[in-house]
């Protein structure tokens, strides 16, 4: 998962415009990596949704982007909330799975598969 979150941390910098070291994205990487195995806020991401959150983060975002892990946890936290939104359209409101951007099936599994 290490790498994963590795190869996605270097890749933002460089969509965000930052010049970073490898001491410093590793570094970011280790930190974030162990919150994202410990939090419970993030026991249902996937690392796919990790990256899909750093992608949208650096496109859409409104706030001012930095390469931290405050902005990660911004990142993460309204990817989720956008999965937990379509979650409800389908299962609640009855919409198609298929007609409804970010709906995961499996989101109410148990388990981190970032581990």
């Amino acid at each position: 998962m290490k790498d994963k979150l590795y190869d996605i941390i270097s890749r933002t910098a460089i969509e965000l415009g930052f010049k970073t070291d490898g001491k410093t994205l590793a570094i970011l990487t280790k930190t974030f990596a162990y919150d994202l195995q410990n939090d419970n806020r993030f026991k249902r991401l996937t690392i796919q949704d990790v990256d899909e959150a750093f992608r949208l983060g650096v496109r859409i975002d409104t706030k001012d982007s930095f390469l931290n892990i405050r902005t990660f946890y911004r990142w993460c936290l309204e990817h989720k909330k956008r999965l937990n939104e379509a979650y409800y359209e389908v299962h609640t409101m009855g919409r198609k799975p298929e007609e409804v951007k970010y709906y995961k099936q499996n989101l109410l599994q148990n388990g981190n598969t970032n581990k």
